[in-house]
């Protein structure tokens, strides 16, 4: 017979996976160097290696501790994310998002400029991050206010001075 344990098992407290797809653009570079000193593993997601091993030897020489991964392939890397942020240009988001769509259902998605995400990106929860990233003031919007709320103390822990606001849904009735 084995004998029971009474004693209380620990939590493991399990450590968010964020993915930057665009880590090597300005603003992607920006919250990487940001968000490696937070609690959290980042998958830097590019198709520029050369620049995104750049970009991980520095992040790595500025927080050698920081858990840091790099990718080349957009659909992989959100598949292994838990929040996935798009930090490509504008122009560009709306391919990022189809790349990822199979594997960013239910997945907070922060887009910076929401160019057509919310259309592809149907089964996601899309999270709107604008104003300026680099003088730390920025705007967040999105449907969900629990989602809002994470990604606020998410940039918040990150130096930025967030504002947030519910967008309204309005439907007309034709």
């Amino acid at each position: 017979m084995v004998p029971l344990c009474n004693k209380k098992k620990k939590k493991m407290a399990v450590k968010k996976t964020i993915a930057i797809v665009g880590a090597t653009e300005k603003a992607g570079a920006e919250i990487a160097e940001r968000f490696s000193f937070m609690p959290y593993r980042l998958l830097l997601v590019s198709n520029n290696e050369e620049e995104l091993s750049e970009l991980f030897r520095e992040i790595s020489k500025h927080n050698p501790t920081a858990e840091i991964d790099t990718i080349g392939c957009v659909k992989d890397g959100c598949w292994e994310a838990d929040i996935i942020i798009l930090a490509v240009a504008g122009c560009e988001e709306k391919h990022a998002a189809e790349m990822m769509k199979e594997v960013a259902t239910q997945k907070i998605v922060v887009a910076l400029s929401n160019a057509g995400v919310e259309q592809v990106l149907q089964h996601s929860k899309i999270v709107t991050v604008t104003g300026d990233l680099f003088s730390n003031e920025i705007f967040i919007t999105g449907n969900d206010e629990a989602v809002n709320e994470e990604i606020v103390k998410i940039f918040n822990q990150a130096g930025y001075d967030t504002s947030t606001a519910r967008r309204r849904l309005i439907s007309i009735n034709k």
